[in-house]
């Protein structure tokens, strides 16, 4: 195929686009671990354990070789992969949006460098949208499906290009392969399925027709999926990250097919509206959103041009979009405004290869309209709708730069900083459990502590996990725990269940094992309010970065309130997603709270320290403002003189 363009150009553009792309990733690159899925990713990674459902091997073989990387954390080295495959799949539909050029025959050609630049152009478009950039300066699955869903894309089109059988056939072939890489890589891979087989029915019904070739596609194809053996494999040699524990066949299905996150919930028409109104506003997050317009004459283009081409792009972001929404079935409409932008953030990354193949009929949509009423006037147009392009570059620059992130290691360190040796530390979300996974398993940090997740607690894979690493701690706490596994087996075998039994088994181990801890004279921290049934006999006392149960308040911990890093939480200077803007009301909270201990013991120097410190971190959060103002004016103001 090269040997059909100018190869300087063509060439140019692939490596060009790489090399810029991989550049600016790097640049903005998270130095260390981030929060949600970043720290048990990397600890899976590094020791080839199991990360969370559906295992994602491919991508924890290919994310251990970055570990292998002569410089930087383990931390950085995986987050390393993620720009690397974000910017290699890019590159790769810079290369598919040329031969897209020639499928349609635009006279763009005879000028290559116009071919080059808008070639590069697209492939800046699909790594700086919001969510691709995002997923590409930290340590996630979504490099990695970004460079296969460009690969899928530039396999397609090499086909669509081919006349000869025998050539067509090598790529049908090494498509089929590549899907079955990408499906053990991201199980989601399987929307794109429709849209390849609508393709191959309506340009050539005969070659796809043929069983000799079917079987052959078929056998690839499932050598692609192979890659799932190393779950079991891993999970034998009992990882300390073993996510689902898929030795047995009842538990391997249910890892691949993301049992634990099928939320059984029913889809209406109404909520399935809602969910696509949701899915136009992120896609207009994505870039500056007038230039999606240009998506309209793209079409009309493609219509007169290339209708096979047409079709299989309105089918590829129809099952990208509409039916990706209708599966995942995220509830974006819930009365909680916080969980609904939790829900809309978590559904975003799903989206990803729609806002690719949107990225693309952009710039496609502004070389059609140049084709159709070729002149000076109508050049300098598309210069600056291309500008216009690039007009979100500085927006989600300053949105995703993550060089500066290091509010997940100064988190890490406040938990380390004011827990007891020896200590459990329970959590029960994933930002306040996973930075440990890679803390512990990784850097060895505090390997003293017992640190688990009270939610994980609900799956009988997670208690065996704790059981293998972790015996003489579950050991105190055995029948508890046998109680709660009899307990729940009902549920997780698909069978009739009593809910109410299964919560008070689960309440009831819980609640034995931090009555074990604090019989034998061991701390206990939570990073959460428990909820009712856990811990309810014990004092809270925030200990400014976790709450510590006590038995009586008679004399509070003895804390250093200069060891507890929260500077970086109020710099303005420093980007912050939503999970560090979580944080700094996580951290106001525990102030105000350790400042209203300080006051009730009268120590009013302490407490307005505190008072001055939760104002900083709360000045948001309207709802606190006037009792901390009011609790600042009272501590200032100067005993009247008798």
């Amino acid at each position: 195929m090269l040997k059909r363009y100018p190869s300087v150009f063509f060439i140019g553009a692939i490596l060009v686009s790489f090399v810029a792309l991989l550049t600016l990733h790097v640049y903005t690159l998270a130095p260390t671990v981030t929060f949600e899925d970043s720290g048990e990713l990397i600890a899976a990674a590094a020791h080839l354990g199991i990360p969370h459902q559906p295992g994602y091997p491919l991508w924890t073989l290919l994310s251990h070789l970055f570990t292998w990387l002569p410089f930087g954390h383990i931390a950085y080295r995986v987050n390393m992969a993620s720009a690397f495959f974000s910017a290699s799949g890019a590159a790769l539909i810079a290369w598919a949006f040329f031969l897209w050029l020639r499928l349609t025959y635009i006279d763009i050609l005879k000028n290559p460098l116009l071919g080059f630049l808008f070639s590069v152009l697209t492939a800046v478009l699909t790594a700086t949208s919001s969510e691709a950039w995002e997923q590409s300066v930290i340590a996630e699955v979504y490099g990695l499906h970004i460079f296969f869903t460009g690969l899928i894309l530039l396999l397609t089109t090499l086909w669509l290009c081919e006349t000869s059988n025998n050539e067509r056939s090598r790529y049908f072939y090494l498509l089929s392969f590549v899907l079955g890489l990408s499906l053990s890589n991201h199980t989601t891979t399987l929307v794109l399925l429709p849209p390849l087989v609508m393709l191959a029915f309506i340009t050539d019904r005969n070659f796809i027709l043929n069983l000799k070739r079917i079987a052959i596609a078929t056998g690839l194809m499932i050598l692609g999926l192979t890659c799932f053996i190393y779950l079991p494999l891993a999970s034998a040699r009992n990882p300390m990250m073993d996510w689902g524990n898929p030795e047995t066949w009842t538990n391997f299905w249910r890892v691949i097919a993301r049992h634990q996150y099928q939320l059984n919930e029913t889809q209406t028409l109404v909520k399935f509206i809602s969910q696509l109104k949701a899915y136009f506003s992120l896609l207009g997050e994505q870039w500056f959103s007038p230039i999606l317009v240009l998506v309209l004459p793209a079409l009309v283009f493609l219509w007169k041009r290339h209708r096979s081409l047409l079709l299989f792009v309105l089918v590829f972001w129809f099952f990208t979009a509409p039916v990706t929404t209708y599966l995942t079935n995220f509830d974006v409409t819930t009365g909680n405004p916080l969980v609904s932008a939790e829900n809309k953030a978590l559904v975003s990354v799903f989206y990803i290869p729609s806002y690719m193949i949107v990225a693309v009929l952009v710039v496609l949509g502004i070389i059609s309209l140049a084709a159709q009423w070729p002149s000076r006037v109508t050049y300098i147009a598309a210069g600056l709708l291309a500008i216009a392009c690039l007009w979100h570059l500085p927006e989600n620059y300053k949105r995703n730069d993550m060089h500066q992130y290091r509010f997940t290691e100064c988190f890490a360190e406040n938990i380390f900083s004011v827990t007891d040796s020896n200590a459990l530390v329970i959590g029960n979300w994933d930002p306040l459990v996973f930075p440990f996974f890679y803390y512990q398993q990784v850097e060895k940090r505090r390997p003293d502590l017992f640190m688990i997740d009270q939610e994980l607690l609900r799956r009988s894979w997670y208690i065996q996990m704790l059981r293998d690493h972790h015996p003489e701690s579950t050991e105190l706490i055995k029948k508890e725990i046998d109680d709660f596994l009899d307990a729940v087996k009902p549920f997780e075998a698909g069978e009739k269940f009593d809910g109410h039994y299964i919560q008070r088994r689960y309440e009831r181990m819980i609640n034995a094992l931090i009555d074990n801890w604090m019989q034998s004279g061991r701390s206990v921290y939570l990073t959460y309010d428990p909820p009712k049934g856990i811990a309810e006999k014990y004092y809270k006392e925030s200990v400014l970065t976790a709450i510590r149960l006590r038995t009586d308040m008679i004399r509070p911990t003895s804390l250093d309130y200069t060891n507890i890093r929260t500077e970086i939480f109020t710099d303005e200077a420093i980007n912050k997603d939503r999970m560090a803007r979580f944080f700094v009301t996580y951290y106001g909270r525990l102030f105000y709270a350790r400042a209203a201990i300080m006051e009730s013991l009268n120590q009013k120097e302490n407490a307005l320290t505190l008072y001055e410190r939760a104002a900083q971190l709360l000045k948001n959060q309207s709802s606190y403002t006037p009792t901390l103002e009011n609790a600042i004016r009272r501590l200032q103001a100067k005993p009247a003189t008798p």
